[in-house]
């Protein structure tokens, strides 16, 4: 789920970027609560307090510059500092700051009041970088269902169907593994074998006829994808 949080003290706008942010995501056609999640904050402490104890739940801040408790750029210094890696968006009425704040690394910023095309288009930019080209979506059993990359173990091709391994099971889609492959970012998914795609951030040892995946899975490697998969498994690791 592509997760929001926003944070001004100004209660009448956060209520008012709410909006517009739901209202951009729902055009696309994504679905409050199942595609994406708003939470707002009027106080430094709350989203303080949510994002250290959860550092990757959010994949987008909008941040008030000049909130009444704290200073919005130092907040996210904080976050910084506490590896939170997510795209932040500075929000404000106050272009004086725009040069001290390259140090947090924002995605955008922005001046009241808003140009709510301009941040639409930041908006679902961010979207297709940070979340929608990060995992697979299959329809299984009349269900969209999406699942992170990062999830996903490899992918199995099964009698007409794909098998998804993951750490504790898998899913089975009724498809070929050819129409999944697509979908899969090559730097870091390999073929493995002629039925076998594996995720090579989960690779713990890679052998002649087979790899060692770090949950000790073990998939096959076929002798026509060997020198491939241990070529790309060490380009991999240095990306």
């Amino acid at each position: 789920m592509y997760r929001i949080a926003i944070c001004d003290d100004d209660e009448n706008f956060l209520n008012q970027l709410s909006r517009h942010t739901e209202t951009i995501l729902c055009e696309k056609g994504l679905i409050t609560g199942s595609d994406f999640e708003i939470d707002c904050f009027s106080e430094a402490g709350g989203i303080q307090e949510k994002v250290l104890k959860e550092p990757a739940r959010y994949q987008l801040l909008l941040l008030d510059v000049e909130l009444s408790d704290e200073n919005g750029m130092a907040l996210a210094r904080i976050f910084r500092k506490h590896e939170v890696t997510c795209s932040i968006i500075f929000i404000t009425s106050y272009r004086d700051y725009v040069f001290d704040c390259f140090d947090t690394q924002p995605l955008w910023y922005l001046l009241k009041p808003v140009d709510f095309e301009k941040f639409k288009e930041i908006l679902l930019s961010d979207y297709r970088r940070s979340y929608a080209d990060t995992r697979l979506v299959v329809k299984i059993n009349g269900r969209k269902i999406i699942i992170p990359f990062q999830e996903i173990y490899a992918l199995e091709a099964t009698e007409h169907r794909t098998r998804i391994w993951m750490s504790d099971g898998f899913r089975d889609w009724n498809g070929a593994l050819s129409a999944l492959k697509p979908q899969l970012p090559l730097f870091e998914f390999c073929q493995s074998h002629n039925s076998y795609v594996i995720n090579l951030a989960h690779v713990k040892e890679i052998q002649r006829t087979e790899v060692l995946m770090d949950n000790d899975r073990i998939f096959p490697v076929s002798r026509r994808y060997y020198d491939k998969i241990f070529e790309k498994y060490f380009t991999f690791l240095k990306i």
